[in-house]
């Protein structure tokens, strides 16, 4: 792997655990509610210079990879949007209904309370986490095991690694969305595709959270679902 890849992981875990080992007195003036957001906004910001600077000798290089078209790209943009939430919602039924693992995710909690104590971490859980996650599991950790190996073991390894990175139950969940953009990564070549399939995932997630009226029909469209896979299992 090449050592720029490497230094863009190495800082990826720096940022992941700067909230916990680093406390500066320059946040002294933010509420104390606010400060882990605001620290949180502020290193994910820094990582994602740091990872597009070390990618930018790739602008030069790959030439000989047959990439989607712009049409195509936009076209598998849009269907990547459709296909994550697709896989989300059967593999969320599948958890919860044939598995029972409870409905509510601790890490999407724990990502919306960040989001109500400060509204601007939006920017991170939105775009810039989503940016960073598919640099780092897709283009990094899936494109280097897919050149050694084959598609499905490259994209079993690059997803369990990013369910385990959420720290959550809900492995089946994290895991069918990891390999769903992998697949938009291979179908296209072009890391900007399972970007937005990633992006959109998590505003919609957020979008539901604060709109009750569209949560509670998700809910109802979950429950259908779970019954008709308890009474078909």
């Amino acid at each position: 792997m090449a050592i720029r890849y490497w230094s863009i992981i190495i800082t990826y875990v720096i940022c992941q655990l700067s909230g916990i080992i680093v406390y500066t007195p320059a946040l002294n003036f933010i509420p104390k509610e606010q400060r882990s957001a605001t620290w949180i906004v502020f290193s994910f910001l820094i990582t994602l210079v740091i990872s597009l600077f070390l990618l930018l000798p790739e602008r030069h290089m790959h030439r000989d990879i047959e990439r989607a078209s712009i049409k195509d790209t936009v076209k598998w943009a849009i269907y990547g949007i459709f296909l994550v939430y697709l896989t989300q919602f059967v593999a969320s039924m599948i958890d919860v209904g044939l598995l029972g693992e409870p409905p509510k995710s601790e890490n999407t909690e724990n990502v919306m309370n960040l989001v109500r104590s400060a509204p601007y971490a939006v920017l991170v859980v939105a775009i810039v986490g989503p940016i960073l996650e598919e640099i780092i599991f897709r283009k990094i950790i899936f494109g280097y095991f897919y050149r050694k190996t084959n598609f499905w073991i490259a994209a079993i390894i690059s997803a369990l690694l990013f369910s385990l990175l959420h720290m959550d139950k809900h492995i089946i969940i994290y895991a069918g969305i990891g390999i769903t953009l992998a697949f938009l990564y291979v179908k296209t070549r072009r890391i900007i595709v399972p970007i937005i399939g990633h992006c959109s995932m998590n505003t919609i997630a957020i979008v539901l959270t604060f709109t009750p009226s569209l949560q509670r029909l998700q809910d109802q469209q979950h429950d259908a679902f779970i019954h008709w896979l308890l009474v078909w299992h």
